[in-house]
Formats: C-alpha cells, structure tokens, sequence
C-alpha cells in the first residue's frame, strides 16, 4: 500500500524536465552565426579568376586571416570582392591594417594575390610596389597546385 506522500513526490518528479526552449535557440542562433560567417568567408573569392598552377610552394597558414586582394582577367584589381583603382589600394591597404583587433595586431600583415593567370607581370608589379612601400614583406601569390604534386601551395578559386 502506497502513503499519499509517496505519491506526491513521484507526481513531482514528472513535473521536473528540462525545458528544451533555450537550447533550440541556441541552436539557431549558432546555424545562423555559422551561415553568415561561411558567407564572409567566400566573399574574397567571389570574383573568378584562372590561377596560375604551381609544382612546388607550401600550404597557407589558415589560423591567421591574410588580406586577400584579386588581379581579374581585365587587371582590375579587387579588394575583399570590391573592385578599387590603383590610386586606391594603398589607403585601402592602410585602413585594413589599422582596424585590426588586438589578437591580430601583434602579428605580421600579411597579403595574399590572387592573380589571373593571363595578367602580364607589369601589371602585378605596381601592386607589389605599393605592398612593398606600405613595409609589408609577408607576401604571397595563390596558385592552383598541380594535380601530381600534393605540397604546392595555394587554394583553387
């Protein structure tokens, strides 16, 4: 025979559960962050451009994020998938490394090209000028690897 009380502390056991609201939107709101930061992250590659292939170079170090600037086809240039002029590139440049945040600020900057593979040298090289006259030496040109070799360096567009 079961006491009253017996029964009232098992109706009270039913009673506590783990209101599962808070966790769905945590859930969302970590689908949303992730949605939005994969689509940031492919906006430097959103304009496409033939790189050119490379048999040897290393892998880009992925943990600190490199200003990415693109040389299309036509040799315009593109910062962060915004087309800019020449006379532009070294304010832009100037902007982007004076707002980065303390974690970042201590490293060195670093600059990624991502040229066409048709665009001759002397047009690249007034942006390596520009580069160079801002002290940045951390500088590297994204090429597709060649298909025989898994240590070239780069990422296809």
């Amino acid at each position: 025979m079961r006491s009253p009380s017996s029964n009232r502390s098992n109706s009270r056991r039913g009673q506590d559960r783990i209101s599962m609201t808070p966790m769905i939107d945590i859930v969302f709101l970590l689908i949303i962050f992730f949605l939005v930061s994969s689509h940031l992250s492919r906006q430097e590659n959103r304009h496409p451009v033939t790189l050119a292939r490379a048999g040897t170079g290393r892998l880009p170090d992925t943990e600190a994020g490199p200003l990415t600037l693109t040389l299309d086809v036509n040799s315009k240039i593109y910062f962060g998938g915004e087309a800019i002029s020449m006379a532009e590139l070294p304010d832009r440049i100037r902007d982007w490394v004076n707002g980065r945040d303390e974690s970042t600020a201590n490293r060195p900057t670093q600059v990624r090209l991502r040229i066409d593979q048709s665009v001759p040298y002397g047009k690249i090289e007034p942006v390596l000028r520009e580069i160079a006259s801002l002290q940045i030496r951390d500088v590297s040109i994204v090429v597709n690897p060649n298909s025989g070799n898994s240590t070239a360096g780069g990422k296809a567009p």
